[in-house]
């Protein structure tokens, strides 16, 4: 009796061997797709053995590398410098020295090698117990170095085209239900606090810290909101005001309006970060063209004709978690960080002004801030987020690459896109391209064509026997 294989034509017969054999094909070089793209070479990253970490006089260090060695100088005032130490390396795996002085200035200098080759970090150890953490990268013959890329310029250069949103978006920001009431209330506490908190003060760079550190210490990091998809109530400002707790764009809008009641022109930066979460994670190789997942902001120093880069989010000091406040140590490790160390870890894709004080209702518009008297109003419970690297100034250094403030009106945002983009700032989603999403794209079609050869072939050979026949 005859097999089933052998009841099929001899056409058919090859057409099916043909077709498992591209099958067989696909299986293998799936595996080994992922294997070569893995194994395969990285380009060569561009380096610098200097980096300043900050345009500040009296916060920043400067980094210098030289083989196996890695020194740092620099000055904190607000919480002063105990130590340094480089990531999985102790004082028992190479030269460590320390000097500090009294008005916080201090030198430091490791040498060391350490256990494992590639990205590493760079620990300043500071007095209140937190650590400020930088980028770093080892390489066996050249030694520590610090990356340098593209971000660096492209940052710069969101400035070029600020977008107005409308008054009807700014009142969002200000009450998610359009509520006036809620918008004057608002405006009104904005007002106070940013009066006091920068009373006496002449310096634009002196207010605009005050307010970061205000919000730093005053507003805490809502974990559980970020963990059920944080909308646009998380972020208008009433509600962090009643809460004193937001996520990343709510930090950035009252960073902004507060610095827009005493002012100052602050913009919203939407952008991405590196993230070590687990649904989204994103390395510093990938924040080029990673998710869109943050908010921070930047303000114009008109006395220095420069934009002064601030993330109250990342220097925050409290968070709220489980239905619980918890709070530690502020930073100031964003606010006037440089654009070189900024770009290891944040994007900037777009500057927004909101113009918070001329937000309309249905109602009414709101056009001023408060006079310039008035006693703070400040949340109740006061907490805030983490943080990480910045700080600098410039002792032989090149120029700073500082834009210069663009035209006051450039493209308009329509209500509805400043609503959409609240939540992709609050929510942290993305809006790129996956490379895990374009490589299954391109197996696939691989796949088909490998068929669609197969499927050819047998019918060639068809024709040949056909012809034969003949």
């Amino acid at each position: 009796m005859k097999t089933s294989i052998a009841r099929f034509s001899y056409e058919r017969r090859v057409k099916l061997i043909l077709i498992i054999l591209a099958a067989v094909f696909v299986l293998f070089a799936i595996p080994s797709l992922h294997v070569s793209a893995e194994n395969e070479p990285q380009p060569e990253r561009s380096r610098t053995n200097l980096v300043r970490t900050s345009y500040s006089a009296d916060n920043f260090v400067i980094f210098e590398c030289a083989g196996n060695s890695v020194t740092a100088r620099g000055k904190f005032t607000f919480d002063k410098v105990a130590g340094m130490s480089l990531l999985g390396c102790d004082e028992t795996t190479g030269s460590f020295k320390f000097r500090t002085q009294k008005d916080g200035s201090f030198e430091a200098e490791i040498t060391v090698v350490p256990p494992k080759d590639g990205e590493s970090a760079v620990y300043l150890k500071m007095s209140s117990g937190i650590d400020v953490k930088y980028l770093i990268f080892y390489d066996p013959a050249r030694g520590w170095y610090f990356p340098v890329n593209e971000l660096v310029e492209s940052n710069r250069k969101v400035f070029d085209h600020i977008y107005e949103a409308p008054a009807e978006a700014a009142a969002l920001y200000l009450s998610s239900n359009d509520d006036p009431a809620e918008i004057n209330s608002a405006l009104e506490k904005i007002s106070e606090i940013a009066q006091k908190v920068t009373e006496g003060m002449d310096d634009d760079y002196e207010k605009a810290r005050a307010i970061s550190l205000y919000v730093t210490n005053n507003i805490c990091y809502d974990f559980d909101a970020r963990d059920k998809d944080a909308d646009l109530s998380t972020i208008a400002l009433y509600n962090v005001l009643e809460r004193s707790r937001t996520v990343c764009g709510g930090f950035a809008n009252l960073f902004c309006a507060m610095a827009e009641a005493v002012g100052i022109d602050a913009v919203n930066i939407k952008g991405g970060v590196t993230s070590g979460s687990s649904d989204r994670p994103v390395s510093y190789d990938q924040l080029g063209d990673g998710v869109q997942n943050h908010e921070f902001a930047a303000f114009w120093y008109e006395k220095e004709d420069r934009w002064v880069w601030a993330d109250a989010c990342w220097d925050g000091c409290g968070s709220y978690n489980n239905g619980k406040y918890s709070e530690s140590h502020p930073k100031t490790q964003y606010f006037d960080i440089s654009d070189e160390v900024l770009s290891f870890n944040h994007r900037a894709d777009k500057a927004e002004r909101r113009n918070y004080f001329a937000a309309k209702s249905e109602t009414q518009i709101i056009t001023e801030p408060a006079a310039q008297s008035g006693e703070s109003s400040e949340p109740a419970g006061s907490e805030e987020e983490t943080a990480v690297p910045g700080d600098t100034t410039a002792e032989g250094m090149t120029a700073l690459s500082q834009s210069e403030k663009p035209e006051q009106t450039t493209a308009a945002v329509s209500a509805g896109e400043s609503s959409a983009a609240v939540g992709t700032a609050a929510n942290g989603s993305g809006n790129k391209f996956p490379q895990e999403d374009r490589d299954t794209i391109y197996i696939v079609i691989i796949a088909a064509l490998i068929c669609a050869v197969a499927a050819a072939a047998a019918i060639l050979i068809k024709v040949i026997i056909n012809g034969r026949k003949k």
